[in-house]
């Protein structure tokens, strides 16, 4: 091959690409530079604003939690999925509600065992249950903890009297953070439903 070939075919080739550096588009910058320029300014403008909920042009309106506590609604977001909408429970799995005892005699026993929670075995209605009742002490101020347990006493065919918040601080402050309850341990404070 002779020399005027190989100058041919070199011609013929793309030249061997090379790193290199290509400056950012002065646009991006400037865009960029907007951006946050609006961002800052955003958040300086909305400094101490309430932040509720969305981007707090329009705050959102919260009740007071001593007025306008709804018992069915905080069943239905706490306790239905496991006692049920109906309150009938889960055979062998989860107790009734519905004309127990437990929930309708004496009304410390319930204020302890949604406050502190329930471990072990225990027989509703003739019934068996081997599980673990979560503790709602933490999860619902008394207001609301005496107003779901007001709402199960007195729904479906329960017809037994409402819970005062005042029980379920008298509760708290005896007990403190009490472990979860087991039956042999409530039948020591309380009276048990027979």
């Amino acid at each position: 091959m002779s020399s005027r070939d190989t100058r041919r075919a070199q011609r013929r080739e793309n030249p061997e690409p090379s790193e290199g550096q290509r400056p950012v588009p002065r646009l991006v910058i400037i865009w960029i530079g907007i951006l946050l320029v609006w961002g800052v300014g955003y958040y300086a403008w909305n400094i101490g604003a309430p932040l509720t909920g969305g981007d707090s042009r329009t705050a959102v309106v919260q009740e007071p939690a001593s007025s306008g506590v709804n018992g069915e609604k905080l069943f239905a977001t706490h306790c239905a999925a496991c006692h049920q909408p109906t309150g009938q429970g889960v055979a062998g799995t989860f107790p009734p509600l519905v004309g127990s005892r437990w929930l309708l005699n004496d009304p410390a026993l319930p204020v302890a065992i949604v406050n502190d929670g329930l471990s072990g075995p225990i027989t509703v209605d003739g019934e068996e249950y081997q599980g673990n009742m979560p503790a709602f002490g933490d999860k619902l101020s008394a207001e609301e903890l005496a107003t779901v347990l007001s709402y199960v006493r007195g729904a479906w065919d329960n017809d037994a009297a409402a819970i005062e918040p005042a029980l379920v601080k008298e509760h708290r402050e005896r007990y403190g953070d009490h472990d979860a309850w087991s039956v042999e341990a409530l039948g020591d404070s309380f009276t048990l439903p027979e």
